[in-house]
């Protein structure tokens, strides 16, 4: 029998179905209500023992990606948001029971921002339920998901981002989710843990048992169930086959990422802290291509301090030994937010109050940060670039401020690098007509294709209802980076991709042929991709008939063909 899904991360995996659906209403039922000073007291326990639990998680920094950490993150946050206790206490006070005070505020926060068609508040709200259960489960004394055997196929109709980033990958073969899509916490967690993922997998206790063998094809989007042995062995071969690929792809990590006829692509990482630094350099990352600093400003009710800042862009530039360290200023606002800076709630954050908008109008905050940046550039080879640029003038201003914090550094006799190159990041509209007169006025270009697409075809990518129109295949998108890059090569200057697309097989054959310089990406997808750039002529994809496209399943299809010559080991 089989049982049919979307396919989120590839692969094929064999174990036995382990069913997760967290029922609290029985537990609810049978719940013993007390006094308000007793609901009082177990909602403070419960609270102290979730901060523990986020506590711990993050202090384990190293064994979470980037995407985990900043989850993880905004959860600690949420715990610590006075609208949010406030409305539990205030609801107990009122003689209601801890675990209905706690759903009764998640309820009020989910019908806020029902009214608010915003992408950030949106995502913000599944954080809240997320939250809000995780502090039921502490308040009815409920023991938190652990995973028991060691191939596990988990199925669920949907998982909570912090109980997604708890699994051991060690356990975990495959996770089948009913509800979730592409971009949502959920899955962004499952495929950085690179568990084999689909979604849209309608699948019951009724028509599998649990600890059934069952079988999962995330190329052909199939879960096989009540397998017969001949199945069993077949897929079995297939997981050997795709262990032994990668444990290939680990040998020759190290091996520069040249084409067929000797085009060489830098394949660097996107990191958010220095401990990040380790698995760069065991995937065979060139550097790094995103570091994303805003993590210093989201964990602290204080700004950092220059020295924690230089310390923290110190260690990444000696760890990369010489590989350029592309260093990203504070990209504050959108689907980020942090209390040091203390700001206001906007009904549409993605077009507001961010980034470089918030560091020109914070001069000495924004000019701590370029004094940092530029004194680690003494210790290694680092680079500064800004988000969310639409004005030639937003770079202008931040040439001068650099003037002056060197006129500082100076003065303080700190050893500094004078000549840390200046890039931006295209990812709006504005940045891509634009950029030929841009390319004049810096030294690169990087290509954050998640914004970009975002803003391009104007659809919220977290919105299910529209998220298929959110599509970098798109011939508009296309389009544009073709754009950027031309304008870029035209002014001498090099050009990398920082989003999404950087680590999509399916892209290879487009990026090389369109002569991108960089690809940026988590540093365990660079193996795989070095690998297929290895096997790809670097004209395989003829530009001319690819822009000629109007519909994104001709570009598709058309890369799919110039992909597939035989060559392609993934």
């Amino acid at each position: 029998m089989l049982v049919r899904g979307n396919v989120v991360v590839e692969g094929v995996a064999v174990g036995t179905i382990r069913f997760l659906n967290m029922d609290y209403e029985k537990h609810l039922q049978s719940y013993i209500a007390g006094g308000v000073g007793e609901e009082t007291e177990k909602y403070e326990h419960a609270l102290a023992m979730a901060k523990k639990d986020l506590e711990t998680m993050l202090e384990s920094g190293e064994n979470l990606s980037e995407s985990e950490l900043e989850i993880m993150g905004a959860h600690q946050m949420l715990l610590e948001d006075v609208a949010f206790v406030e409305a539990i206490t205030g609801y107990i006070q009122q003689a209601m029971t801890a675990p209905a005070a706690v759903l009764r505020a998640v309820s009020d926060f989910k019908a806020m921002f029902d009214e608010i068609d915003d992408p950030y508040l949106k995502e913000r709200q599944n954080d809240v339920v997320d939250v809000g259960n995780r502090l039921i489960r502490k308040i009815l004394g409920l023991e938190e998901f652990s995973v028991e055997g060691d191939q596990v196929i988990l199925c669920a109709r949907d998982l909570e981002p912090s109980v997604m980033a708890g699994l051991p990958e060690e356990k975990v073969k495959a996770v089948l989710l009913e509800n979730g899509s592409k971009t949502s916490h959920t899955v962004i967690i499952a495929r950085a843990k690179g568990f084999v993922t689909m979604v849209g997998v309608e699948l019951t206790p009724q028509m599998a048992a649990q600890g059934e063998t069952v079988l999962v094809d995330a190329v052909r989007g199939e879960v096989t169930l009540q397998p017969s042995l001949e199945q069993i062995q077949e897929f079995q071969e297939r997981v050997r086959k795709q262990e032994q690929e990668r444990t290939v792809l680990m040998e020759r990590a190290q091996l520069p990422a040249c084409t067929r006829d000797g085009k060489e692509v830098l394949v660097a990482a996107n990191i958010s802290s220095p401990e990040d630094m380790e698995k760069t350099s065991v995937y065979g990352c060139q550097g790094v291509g995103l570091y994303r600093t805003e993590f210093f400003f989201m964990e602290s009710p204080e700004l950092p301090s220059e020295e924690k800042q230089f310390e923290a862009y110190r260690s990444v530039a000696e760890q990369a030994k010489g590989a350029l360290c592309v260093i990203r200023t504070l990209d504050i606002g959108g689907d980020k937010s942090c209390d040091c800076l203390k700001l206001a709630e906007e009904e549409n954050p993605f077009l507001g109050f961010r980034a470089i908008r918030i560091c020109l109008q914070n001069k000495e905050m924004f000019k701590t940060q370029l004094r940092a940046i530029m004194r680690a550039g003494a210790y290694g080879k680092v680079g500064i670039m800004l988000p969310m640029v639409t004005m030639l003038s937003e770079v202008t201003e931040t040439r001068k401020l650099m003037e002056e914090a060197m006129e500082e550094l100076r003065n303080a006799q700190l050893p500094f690098d004078e000549n840390v190159p200046l890039g931006i990041m295209v990812e709006t509209p504005a940045s891509v007509v634009m950029a030929p007169v841009f390319a004049r006025h810096v030294d690169f270009f990087s290509i954050g294709t998640n914004d970009l697409v975002q803003y391009t075809l104007a659809v919220d990518r977290g919105n299910q209802t529209v998220n298929y129109i959110y599509d970098y295949f798109d011939p508009v998108v296309i389009r544009s980076i073709f754009q950027v890059v031309t304008a870029a090569h035209e002014a001498g200057i090099w050009v990398g991709m920082c989003g999404e697309m950087a680590g999509d097989r399916l892209a290879m054959p487009f990026l090389t042929a369109v002569g991108m310089d960089e690809l940026s990406m988590s540093a365990s997808q660079a193996p795989a991709v070095k690998e297929q750039i290895r096997n790809l002529d670097s004209n395989r994809c003829d530009l001319e008939e690819l822009l000629r496209f109007t519909d994104k399943e001709e570009v598709r299809a058309y890369l799919e063909k110039v992909g597939s010559n035989g060559q392609d080991t993934w």
